[in-house]
């Protein structure tokens, strides 16, 4: 379908663009004194702006649709400021740093694999993944293993430093990007433990 063309529709002495369903008066300059004067002043002005669209909206050709008439407006004329400044950038991560010297690309990993103790089919991470703790009822001893301690619980307090790890690089990534103003505005801190430390 062919872009309509841009339309600036001059009403009196208003020009009317319909892509922002905006009118504007050039020409009008408020010189009152009082503040109440002022407040009816835009009032009035306002009102005769509206009006100036609404009369130059339905001037236009409508198209029948089976909900009724319907008007497809022209692109917009006017860029009109944004509200919010532009995001800025955030700064790498560690990772992306290292990837990135080393030309390390990111590739697409498999959702299933198989899991060799329950011979299925199983999802690589979350609830019932591959090679999940709970699914491994021996673990094999090896000769530098540590007599009397749990395997079990050794796997269990290994995975627990690589979490506490992984959340420690994930606040720092966050401490580098509040620096240069990249910070989301909502932030979900799940360790209420590690806060004060974000903070410092």
């Amino acid at each position: 379908m062919a872009e309509e063309p841009a339309v600036v529709v001059a009403s009196s002495s208003y020009e009317v663009d319909l892509g922002n369903l905006m009118a504007y008066d050039p020409s009008h300059h408020v010189a009152t004194a009082s503040r109440e004067e002022l407040r009816q002043e835009c009032l009035r002005k306002g009102t005769e702006l509206a009006q100036a669209v609404a009369d130059v909206l339905f001037a236009l050709p409508p198209n029948e649709d089976r909900d009724g008439p319907i008007i497809h407006l022209p692109p917009p004329t006017f860029r009109l400021p944004r509200e919010k400044h532009l995001p800025k950038p955030k700064p790498p991560t560690k990772w992306e740093l290292f990837a990135k010297a080393k030309g390390i690309t990111k590739r697409k990993k498999n959702k299933r694999e198989w899991d060799e103790q329950t011979q299925s089919w199983k999802r690589t991470h979350g609830y019932d993944r591959v090679n999940d703790d709970k699914d491994i009822p021996i673990i094999e001893a090896k000769l530098t293993d540590e007599p009397g301690v749990d395997p079990f619980a050794q796997r269990r307090d290994e995975k627990k430093k690589r979490v506490e790890k992984q959340e420690k690089n994930r606040l720092d990534n966050l401490k580098k990007a509040a620096k240069v103003g990249a910070l989301p505005r909502l932030l979900s801190f799940t360790s209420i433990a590690v806060f004060p430390y974000f903070l410092s």
